[in-house]
């Protein structure tokens, strides 16, 4: 026990006062003249009885409550956990939060961090309860308010640092929850972590109720020095029958002082091919580029790794390379077309790397069944298809995954024998040249080919002027994707089979519009390919907690999941077999570990292994901490109050330690009983004494 006011305790002093007093007092002589003493006895005078206390639960009593006001006065307080539990009567409510996020396995910290959880276990007394909640990205806590505090320390012991992000938020939510309902008037949350300053943002909405309190320690290091790779970025280009990759890795610097000699190793499916060293200075970046290396047929797996610091988890980054991310286009033209009408569709998809688009420009006349095969877009650009056994290709070519783009510009006549394609019909051309021309009045934004100009400043489709347009009429008004501010469509589109349709009612050149003049028209351009080609943006890697779509990774590799038959199995970094069920709709899948997942389809007739890359979120690796009040500010509303619910980055004061105790009251009532008792008693002897 410890005292607020310690000096207040040298009035116990005083209690002596009266008793000595008491002890000590001698009777004065008192001369009373009388006349004669003749007629009386003669006694003996005695004093003795006055030097001895007679009434002792009297005086007790009076000396039990002044010690008890000297007490309450002094403003006692219990240091020990378990002796609070003892005086106050029943037992204490807390609330262990362990952050287990991937910052934490940064030097010493997690072996800290557990210790300290044991500490505050074994503090609690019989009486008192505990929750052990463990959190990152999300918070999972375990038996709740549990008195069986051995169960609670095995779970700190078995606990291990994970591959996630710090969020405060769902933790923080879950202990305001388990305390507001418990009935124990003395509730504690205690905060164990190194207080990374992007694990809180401010609008979590979190209030602790009021007589609750949040005491954090904190495991965070002074020197959060750490060298992290970013990134891996890769150039491709088309080489023989694959392609050619150049990778390159982005090394961030997140310490106070220059990072020199940093080895950067390079490995491509298991085997190290190149090592660079590399020079990073404080606080800032450096990018390493290796060799090319050759992707063909088969997907490959590659990692970057960086010699060890204390933070090894973001040491190494893990990717996959696919082949096929080349769009192989084919653009057929009339057999005397418009001089260069090809030219702006041949510069615009020549640029680019993702995907990278093999161009090739054909004569309607000479296209046959074969120039079809490798394709993944065939544009008819200003011609219609042949009416004969080319014109099937071209649709079986379609219903089996390819699409085709028709530019309805002034040479293109629709024969009765050629496929039917076209999301609808058209008329002869429209001419605007009197006017100002015609603009895009509506665009579908939420379709793949517009979804990239949805966003502010990224390009004004309504800024081209057209001149000229073939009025069409579709078959399904939900097939419109675009339409002229006088009503007419302007790009409409349907599926057919597997693959896509795409029909513009002008022209991709310069003739009829001037759309090939504005900037929007290489990512226009680019876009439509991309659709029709059923690409997909390669995803090398993924992050921790991300969900994968299985059905979609297949998809992009050019295979299709049957529900019931194609079930693939996970097989995770650790060697976990994980099953996943195919259905009709999404097949979900959670990454929860770093580094390669298998995937398999061994009940289907051909075995499709893919593999999944999985990095942990590069948001971690910045260890700069959280300021205290900050945190204090957006849980109580008041930054830095000494309230309860509020939190500092300190153990609590003796001045808060009091307070929340208050012992002075129990003791200040005990007093005030005492006293009444003394009074009543006082009063009993007093009667018996005149009688």
């Amino acid at each position: 026990m410890a005292f607020l006011a310690p000096l207040l305790l040298l009035g116990l002093a005083a209690l002596a006062v009266p008793v000595l007093v008491h002890l000590i007092h001698r009777e004065r002589d008192q001369l009373i003249q009388f006349p004669s003493l003749m007629f009386l006895e003669r006694v003996p005078y005695r004093s003795m009885r006055r030097q001895k206390i007679r009434h002792w639960p009297l005086f007790l009593l009076r000396c039990a409550a002044f010690i008890l006001l000297v007490l309450a006065f002094a403003r006692p307080f219990f240091t020990s956990a378990t002796a609070v539990a003892g005086a106050l009567g029943g037992g204490r409510e807390i609330v262990v939060l362990l952050d287990q996020s991937y910052s934490m396995a940064y030097g010493d910290r997690w072996a800290r961090a557990q210790a300290a959880a044991l500490r505050e276990i074994d503090a609690l007394g019989a009486d008192d309860r505990a929750t052990l909640i463990l959190f990152a990205r999300n918070a999972e806590a375990g038996a709740r308010s549990s008195i069986d505090h051995a169960s609670v320390r095995s779970a700190i012991t078995r606990a291990e640092v994970g591959v996630e992000v710090t969020r405060f938020g769902p933790a923080l939510k879950l202990a305001e929850g388990i305390l507001d309902v418990s009935e124990v008037s003395d509730r504690e949350a205690i905060l164990i972590s190194d207080f990374q300053k992007n694990g809180w943002a401010g609008d979590e909405g979190i209030a602790f109720a009021e007589g609750v309190v949040l005491r954090p320690i904190s495991v965070a290091d002074a020197d959060t020095s750490n060298l992290s790779i970013a990134s891996v970025s890769f150039e491709r280009e088309p080489f023989s029958a694959g392609e050619q990759v150049t990778a390159s890795a982005r090394l961030v610097n997140l310490g106070t002082n220059d990072a020199t000699r940093v080895p950067v190793t390079l490995e491509l499916d298991g085997r190290e091919v190149a090592t660079r060293s590399v020079e990073v200075e404080a606080t800032g970046t450096a990018t390493v580029a290796f060799d090319p290396f050759i992707v063909g047929e088969d997907q490959r797996r590659g990692t970057v790794r960086i010699g060890d610091d204390l933070l090894l988890q973001d040491n190494a980054f893990h990717f996959t390379l696919s082949p096929g991310q080349l769009v192989t286009v084919l653009i057929v033209e009339a057999d005397a077309p418009n001089p260069d009408s090809s030219l702006y569709l041949e510069r615009a998809l020549a640029i680019g790397s993702t995907p990278s688009f093999v161009t090739e420009v054909m004569a309607v006349s000479d296209l046959t069944a074969d120039a079809l095969v490798g394709r993944s877009v065939v544009i008819l650009n200003d011609t219609a298809p042949p009416a004969s056994a080319v014109g099937d290709a071209l649709t079986a070519f379609v219903e089996n995954g390819g699409g085709v783009l028709a530019i309805l510009g002034e040479r293109v006549r629709w024969p009765s024998g050629a496929p039917a394609l076209l999301p609808g019909s058209f008329t002869a051309a429209a001419d605007r040249i009197g006017s100002r021309g015609r603009v895009l009045g509506y665009v579908d934004y939420s379709h793949p080919v517009f979804d990239v100009f949805n966003a502010p400043r990224s390009g004004d489709l309504s800024s081209a002027r057209f001149f000229q347009y073939r009025p069409f009429t579709v078959t399904d008004p939900e097939s419109v994707l675009a339409r002229f501010d006088d009503g007419q469509v302007a790009l409409a589109g349907h599926d057919l089979g597997r693959g896509r349709v795409l029909a513009w009612a002008s022209t991709l050149d310069s003739y009829w519009n001037d759309l090939a003049l504005k900037p929007v028209y290489l990512p226009f351009v680019h876009q439509l390919a991309k659709h029709l080609a059923g690409y997909v943006d390669p995803t090398d890697w993924h992050t921790t907690a991300q969900i994968l779509d299985v059905a979609s990774l297949y998809a992009a590799s050019g295979h299709r999941l049957e529900p019931d038959r194609d079930d693939p199995v996970a097989v995770s970094p650790t060697g976990d077999r994980l099953p996943i069920r195919v259905r009709e709709a999404a097949v979900l899948f959670e990454l929860a570990e770093q580094g390669f997942y298998e995937m398999h389809t061994s009940g289907a007739d051909v075995d499709v292994p893919l593999a999944v890359a999985v990095n942990a979120d590069r948001g971690e690796s910045d260890l700069t901490m959280l300021d205290p009040e900050e945190l204090a500010g957006a849980i109580t509303g008041r930054a830095g109050a000494m309230a309860p619910g509020n939190l500092v980055a300190r153990e609590r004061s003796p001045e808060e330690t009091e307070g929340r105790q208050g012992l002075w009251r129990y003791l200040l009532v005990v007093a005030l009983l005492l006293l009444a008792a003394e009074t009543v008693l006082s009063n009993r002897m007093s009667r018996v004494a005149r009688t």
